[in-house]
């Protein structure tokens, strides 16, 4: 088997996961990254994305370069069929497989928690707009709304003040148009719970690994974790995940794997499975993990590679665009906090990283800090907000307040996060 140091990979993304790209190309000889066109007519703006970056060549195409490439790195749960025709054709693959279905479509995630016996929030399975507008009107909320596959035009959404759903409804009918009826939703009631925390780690060669990431995460805005060896972690937010691991290797996984676990009445609620990098979260364990590279080259290969911990914890906070929304947004990011900033899949050009007018401004990527102590990790963020003092965004720093007010009440009723003294809300605010 070749040594990592010279692999030539290719990641295979649609822009969410370039951060992974530019990580394997500190270990790797070389990597490509494609970004598969999902468009009628090719536009600009997404064929950039991914370019001129100097440590990563972008492919529109890569099957050109097929006899080049050692090793294809699929981040997200799509592409099922490509991968297991790569490997078919010999070429080691990091992926899901064919297991990618079972996050994205939710009637197969139900099957799987009957299968084994995770207990469920309660779920109503309404079949299209017109009835679920009726349900959500007849019923008093709040629901969450979910559906199946469709995350680009619809991600789960929280029912509530009937003018806003009403209006986010009416929105739903010019996205799905003559097909709105035919929309399956699946409703599900709230778990009454304050505890909200993942396991985050990967499975491959039909194993885990002996460190799990314990992470929390406030919704599109903040994320902090530290790891534990796996047998010191929660069992009410590890059980689930090694729960499914029979079902893991019967599919030959080979990929991150993150829980979302709501904790309530002694029972977990494994509300949505996370089979491929996650976002947040990835981005801070491609730091974490030192030998990310060797765990993805000899993991694709059906060897097992444990981690090596950069540090204990690691925190994340959003990167908004304050500048134009509707322009380009371009972000000179400065060399010394160049591997903590971790953006969307943007062009490169003249020192600067640029995003095209559709990249919605309100998180454009994530600012990431790993130190050894919880303190230290406010502090390396709070560096990176100085270096990017100069540019046109903001870091939401002050939401890991919430998250360490979460962790103390999770700490509460007994779900052990770590030894070490955890910085106070306040002292985040004050940040």
């Amino acid at each position: 088997m070749k040594d990592t140091t010279d692999i030539t990979a290719c990641v295979v993304d649609r822009g969410t996961f370039w951060p992974v790209a530019e990580r394997l190309a500190r270990g790797f000889k070389k990597v490509y990254y494609h970004k598969p066109n999902g468009e009628d007519s090719e536009t600009f703006a997404q064929a950039i994305r991914g370019d001129g970056h100097p440590s990563v060549e972008y492919l529109s195409d890569f099957w050109p370069y097929k006899k080049e490439i050692d090793l294809f790195v699929f981040p997200d749960c799509v592409d099922g069929g490509l991968q297991i025709e790569l490997e078919s054709q010999g070429f080691p693959v990091w992926g899901s497989k064919g297991a990618g279905g079972i996050e994205r479509m939710r009637g197969q995630w139900m099957k799987v928690c009957q299968e084994f016996g995770f207990p469920m929030p309660k779920t109503h399975i309404v079949n299209g707009l017109s009835a679920l507008e009726v349900f959500l009107m007849d019923n008093k909320g709040p629901f969450f709304v979910k559906i199946s596959r469709y995350r680009g035009d619809m991600e789960t959404w929280k029912s509530g003040d009937p003018v806003s759903t009403s209006n986010y409804l009416d929105l739903l009918r010019i996205k799905f148009g003559p097909f709105k009826e035919n929309i399956r939703f699946y409703v599900q009631e709230p778990v009454d719970t304050e505890i909200e925390a993942g396991a985050d780690s990967y499975f491959c060669a039909g194993q885990w690994p002996s460190k799990i990431v314990l992470g929390y995460e406030k919704k599109g805005q903040g994320y902090f974790s530290t790891w534990r060896e796996k047998a010191k972690m929660p069992e009410e937010i590890w059980k689930p995940s090694e729960k499914i691991t029979s079902l893991l290797a019967e599919a030959d996984y080979c990929n991150f794997v993150s829980s979302e676990v709501r904790v309530a009445d002694g029972k977990s609620y494994f509300l949505d499975p996370c089979l491929r990098f996650p976002s947040p979260a990835s981005e801070e364990q491609i730091e974490l993990y030192a030998n990310l590279p060797d765990i993805i080259w000899r993991g694709a290969n059906r060897e097992f590679v444990e981690p090596q911990m950069s540090a204990k914890f690691c925190g994340g906070a959003i990167i908004s665009f304050t500048g134009q929304r509707d322009a380009w947004k371009s972000i000179k990011v400065p060399e010394e906090v160049k591997d903590k900033v971790k953006l969307y899949s943007c062009g490169y050009l003249d020192g600067y990283c640029h995003l095209p007018p559709k990249q919605e401004p309100e998180c454009i990527g994530w600012a990431i800090s790993a130190a050894n102590t919880p303190s230290a990790v406010l502090d390396g963020l709070n560096e990176i907000q100085e270096a990017l003092a100069d540019a046109p965004v903001e870091l939401h720093i002050t939401h890991l307040a919430d998250l360490f007010s979460e962790i103390a009440s999770a700490e509460d009723e007994g779900i052990a996060f770590t030894d070490q003294e955890m910085p106070e809300p306040a002292a985040v605010i004050d940040t």
